[in-house]
């Protein structure tokens, strides 16, 4: 997701969407890996900027006919591993002259699912190290380990569980990030409890949840960003979900919430008091068409307040996930989200982040498969009171087209192409304007 731009919500991101950062999408974006759709609330308020392939597989899945996973007693073991060697055209998403380099990425997944008839418990390990062969500056490493589980009180009233730990960089040319020698590091600790009840058709569900996040600089930051220290903070949020079952497989609900962003420096190193309350309101649905295919999607509305002079950042939310398989050979992955951010930079206290973007894989013919996306976000920023800086919106857009091949029913291999731009309507104080074309081949081996 996922973080830069998803960065801000990623509280709500269950361990499926934790596992989808690591492989199937783009190397520009291996570095951030993005949020991916979830399987409980859908990622309401997670922005989205890449939506890659699933590197573990449900249980039934079948791959050329052989079922994916490997039995361990009352669990089932799902490995997953992704070699990608391929060309960079421009590493540093700048303007010219601009640097090209070789690169290789090597993504291991694996995940740890219970089969238990009551009760539920999954943990995930993962990561991605990369390499530039010129431009080391750009290598980096992620990693991240999460478990969640549901104890059942009764049917249909249990309780859930998450806590992860994970390290990531925010990759340049993507949004929120700064122009420097090389990417930042930020650690993440996720914690979340929730409580889910129906009473008939009626539902509710309560949530709360806690992140941590540490940030550390690899290099001199551009003039105006905020040093890792200004950076660091925790964030709290607290929902709940009211819904009905308006006939089967389709529900209706509101989900009010709130949430407090609360950073370790009181006052920053621009003088900055950036602590701030927010509240939210979404309205949606949920749609299963089938075992396969399910989307939800809501309208909403939310606001950011800060504490210190009590300007206000207000938004129209919106949000689609899911999974859509309706034609067998064809399953698309949609993902609108738009939301509230921090923002790494000191003229502007936050931004309105928008992502609309669909992924998709086709099952062309027995061996070969079709594998691509689209996606278009913005990053519309507001200025810190008395920074003298004007609104600046940032512009991204990203296209891929690869096949895979199946040498055998779990290995797969083939081309990816990959293009990337950014704009922005303020280039001369630090938005983006570059073009970027990655040309790679991925070696993908799951069992």
């Amino acid at each position: 997701m996922s973080i830069s731009a998803n960065r801000s919500q990623l509280i709500w991101s269950p361990v499926v969407g934790w596992a989808l950062l690591t492989c199937g999408g783009s190397v520009a974006q291996a570095q951030i890996e993005t949020s991916a759709p979830a399987v409980q609330t859908l990622l309401e308020q997670t922005p989205v900027v890449d939506v890659p392939d699933l590197p573990v597989t449900d249980p039934g899945t079948v791959v050329g006919g052989n079922e994916i996973g490997i039995a361990a007693g009352a669990f089932t073991v799902y490995p997953y591993l992704e070699i990608q060697e391929g060309y960079d055209s421009n590493v540093y998403a700048t303007t010219a002259p601009t640097v090209g380099s070789p690169f290789t990425v090597i993504k291991p997944v694996v995940e740890l699912k219970s089969e238990w008839l009551n009760h539920s418990f999954r943990v995930v390990a993962g990561g991605a190290v990369g390499f530039y062969s010129n431009a080391s500056s750009q290598n980096y490493w992620n990693g991240y380990v999460v478990a969640d589980g549901r104890l059942e009180i009764q049917e249909d009233f249990y309780l859930t569980g998450l806590a992860g730990v994970r390290r990531q960089t925010e990759a340049l040319g993507t949004p929120n990030t700064l122009i420097a020698s090389a990417p930042t590091v930020v650690d993440s600790i996720p914690v979340e409890l929730g409580l889910y009840q129906r009473f008939n058709r009626f539902f509710y569900e309560l949530r709360a949840a806690a992140t941590r996040y540490q940030y550390l600089d690899n290099s001199i930051i551009s003039l105006g960003g905020l040093p890792s220290a200004s950076r660091n903070r925790m964030e709290y949020e607290e929902r709940v979900r009211l819904g009905y079952e308006i006939m089967e497989d389709v529900d209706v609900w509101v989900s009010p919430g709130l949430n407090q962003r609360i950073y370790d420096q009181f006052i920053n190193a621009y003088g900055q008091q950036r602590d701030s309350n927010g509240w939210f309101v979404n309205f949606g649905g949920t749609v299963k068409f089938t075992a396969k295919t399910s989307l939800e999607g809501y309208v909403g509305y939310a606001t950011q307040t800060f504490l210190a002079d009590g300007s206000a950042t207000p938004a129209f939310t919106f949000g689609l996930t899911g999974i859509w398989n309706g034609y067998a050979p064809l399953t698309i992955r949609p993902a609108f989200i738009r939301s509230i951010n921090e923002s790494a930079y000191s003229n502007y206290q936050n931004y309105i982040s928008t992502s609309l973007g669909v992924d998709f894989t086709y099952d062309i013919h027995d061996a070969w498969q079709l594998v691509g996306g689209t996606g278009f976000s913005t990053a519309q920023y507001s200025p810190t009171p008395g920074a003298g800086v004007g609104p600046r919106t940032d512009y991204f857009w990203r296209a891929s087209l690869g096949l895979l091949y199946s040498l055998r029913p779990q290995i797969q291999i083939g081309p990816l192409y990959e293009h990337y731009t950014g704009s922005s309507t303020d280039v001369a104080s630090g938005g983006p304007s570059y073009t970027r074309d990655v040309i790679s081949i991925r070696l993908v081996a799951k069992r």
